[in-house]
């Protein structure tokens, strides 16, 4: 198994505590864990990114789901890292919210840049309106390019995420998550990423 620089994995003393899950504006499942020493701030920006936490502290079955996701991170806007899962998973953790459950109301600057938008006094853009638009996808190493989407992962033990590279040195790439705008930029070395599937579509 590969090995990323920079990265050490989940310190050893860290297990799961809490879960944070939800959906975005696209209906596209998220959900990451959180050790007990962040649990107070997971809460929180759960509540702030109208999220869902669980903690999993009692509970065995949380326990087990809890290892398949990916370990979250609070920064220090109050937010928190919590990437995509598989949508078979996020249902299985959603039947431990209680019956009725309500998702609290995300705070409005924390919706992402790229999603779809709705002008101002015109409502809701028709459904054939403006989409975003498509990214470069290269196919071949000496096609990345400022602007192409790649992916890129935190760690040997973590998932692999959509990026756009924002500069090319002759050391490094400088990278972007496409979907966590609000992290900072980050760099990788070219064999650190991977590419998209040809076929692959927003």
């Amino acid at each position: 198994m590969t090995h990323f620089a920079g990265s050490t994995g989940a310190p050893a003393a860290a297990l799961p505590a809490l879960i944070v899950l939800g959906l975005d504006d696209g209906g596209k499942a998220h959900a990451s864990w959180f050790g007990e020493a962040e649990v107070g701030l997971a809460e929180k920006a759960a509540g702030m990114m109208g999220m869902a936490a669980l903690p999993v502290a009692d509970a065995s079955d949380l326990k087990g789901l809890a290892d398949k996701l990916p370990q979250g991170r609070v920064f220090e806007s109050g937010r928190a890292f919590v990437p995509f899962v598989k949508r078979t998973v996020y249902d299985a953790i959603a039947t431990h919210l209680p019956p009725g459950y309500r998702f609290p109301t995300r705070a409005a600057d924390d919706r992402p840049a790229p999603g779809k938008s709705k002008k101002a006094s015109g409502g809701a853009a028709p459904e054939g309106g403006p989409k975003r638009p498509e990214p470069h996808r290269p196919t071949d190493w000496d096609k990345i390019e400022v602007g192409s989407l790649v992916l890129a992962t935190e760690g040997a033990f973590q998932g692999w995420y959509e990026a756009t590279v924002t500069k090319i040195s002759p050391e490094d790439l400088t990278l972007r998550w496409r979907d966590w705008l609000e992290m900072p930029a980050f760099t990788r070395k070219l064999n650190h990423i991977a590419l998209l599937h040809p076929d692959h579509r927003d």
